[in-house]
């Protein structure tokens, strides 16, 4: 398909200094006076009459209030912004910052509630690069995949409600159960519904399947270089001819679906290890595919014998710039991938990143949203095919996952190559049509430097939503919503 013009709305920027938390609790507590931290606003929409700036580089002292000694305040001294803290939580506050003369409305600050950091993995000399990051379904532990092709195995530790008025984010330095690396790149992870089998795949053209018994967080010392037994490979998954890119879970585990920067999607039965499907893209022979989506599985049933509804859908992203969809047959063995539709090649780059949602009692419909290399994130609806499109730069997109907001809006958390994830408001979807854009900045996820993010998850824990992102600095850091 001819590719075409389209029109991309740009989205405002605010970013604080990520030690902000720190020197906040520092001032309170009295360990220093008071301190300066920056704030950077930079809105390169078009209005009109045009703002004077695209952006605005703030100074803002952080002091205790000459009265009210329990109160912290926020002194502006250079630059139009305006800080508050806009809600207080358990774990820490969330703040608002605008900036008038940049018609950047109050945006939220979330940051980390807990940072997990392998002291020797998180080294800011030497950062171990976070290619791969997935949370057990079950929360007790998540898996890292590096740029070195180690796998290793985590735990996760509950939030604790801190006693402090002005709380700092809990660094947790947590030693791994190690596994057997891949040869090169750790492309993906995934953990079967059970949350104790893992599959990743790597750019050693394999995926492997592990045993993932989860490690108690009290019994792991935080002392580097401590860490339980090497766990090894129990299946290697061998067919494709290039990088194995994502993967897919199909009901509980029985079969995987891989994709691959060969250009073909194969769906493999787990316990025999052998290949059951071949597809290869319609997008022409060698054209890879970044990144694949299996819809049904954001809602997998208990019994271990379930299987896909017959209306479940694959959705792949390709180097191309363009998308796929396919159908999964139901019960019928060896499954079967149906190519049904194919999009027009983005002309902002390779799509890196694809999510669907899932169709709510207040959303009927259902949604489709790509990443592309060059910082433009759109949305389809699943049906028509009717998009929006929105960016903040050119930064490349590196992962979307769906997320409910308040007041029965529809969000999209979006990590990028710069660094600076964020959480879109879709205050109004696609049903027919091309239509304008009305997307807003529901939230900006701070607390990283400038390390790309290359990972989020989106997780439901009672009524919390809490969001997961893992980045180059080695570091995974839990937000909730």
């Amino acid at each position: 398909m001819s590719s075409s013009k389209i029109s991309v709305r740009t989205l405002p920027i605010v970013t604080v200094q990520p030690t902000f938390p720190i020197v906040v609790n520092e001032v309170y507590s009295g360990v220093i006076p008071f301190e300066n931290i920056w704030i950077s606003c930079y809105n390169n929409s078009s209005s009109d009459p045009p703002a004077p700036s695209s952006s605005i580089h703030s100074k803002v002292r952080v002091v205790l209030d000459d009265e009210d000694r329990e109160k912290v305040v926020y002194q502006v001294r250079e630059g139009d912004v305006h800080i508050s803290e806009a809600e207080r939580r358990d774990f820490g506050y969330i703040y608002s910052v605008s900036s008038p003369s940049l018609r950047i409305p109050p945006t939220r600050l979330l940051f980390p509630v807990q940072e997990y950091a392998d002291p020797e993995k998180s080294n800011p000399q030497k950062p171990h690069r976070i290619t791969a990051f997935s949370l057990a379904p079950d929360r007790s532990q998540y898996a890292i995949g590096y740029l070195d092709g180690s796998v290793l195995l985590y735990p996760s530790v509950p939030i604790q409600n801190s006693q402090s008025k002005y709380p700092t984010s809990a660094i947790s330095g947590l030693s791994p159960a190690l596994t057997r690396a891949h040869k090169s790149t750790v492309t993906s992870l995934r953990f079967f519904p059970s949350s104790r089998v893992l599959l990743s795949s790597g750019a050693d053209f394999t995926l492997q399947v592990y045993p993932a018994d989860p490690i108690a967080a009290a019994s792991v010392s935080s002392a580097s270089g401590q860490s339980s037994k090497r766990v090894s490979s129990v299946r290697t998954l061998t067919a494709h001819t290039r990088s194995v890119t994502s993967s897919a879970m199909i009901g509980r585990g029985r079969a995987i679906i891989s994709s691959s920067m060969d250009g073909t999607i194969r769906v493999w039965n787990v316990s025999t290890g052998e290949e059951e499907t071949l597809v290869h893209s319609a997008a022409g022979v060698g054209i890879g595919i970044n990144r694949i989506f299996l819809d049904s599985d954001r809602d997998l049933s208990s019994s271990e014998d379930a299987e896909p509804s017959s209306n479940s859908r694959l959705y792949a992203a390709l180097r191309d710039g363009s998308f796929e969809v396919f159908a999964l047959g139901g019960n019928q063995k060896p499954r079967k991938l149906v190519h049904e539709f194919r999009s027009e090649k983005s002309i902002y780059g390779a799509l890196n990143a694809i999510t669907v949602s899932m169709p709510t009692a207040e959303a009927r419909e259902k949604f489709i949203a790509v990443g592309s290399a060059q910082g433009v994130i759109s949305i389809y609806n699943a049906s028509s095919y009717a998009s929006v499109h929105f960016r903040r730069n050119e930064a490349s997109i590196e992962d979307l996952d769906f997320v409910p907001l308040p007041q029965s809006k529809l969000g999209l958390v979006i990590t990028t190559g710069d660094g600076l994830p964020w959480i879109a408001s879709l205050d109004e979807l696609p049903i027919t049509g091309s239509v304008d854009a009305k997307v807003s900045v529901y939230a900006e996820l701070v607390g990283g430097d400038v390390d790309a993010v290359r990972n989020v998850s989106v997780h439901t824990v009672s009524s919390t939503i809490e969001v997961w992102t893992a980045s180059d600095d080695g570091i995974v850091r839990r937000y909730v919503l």
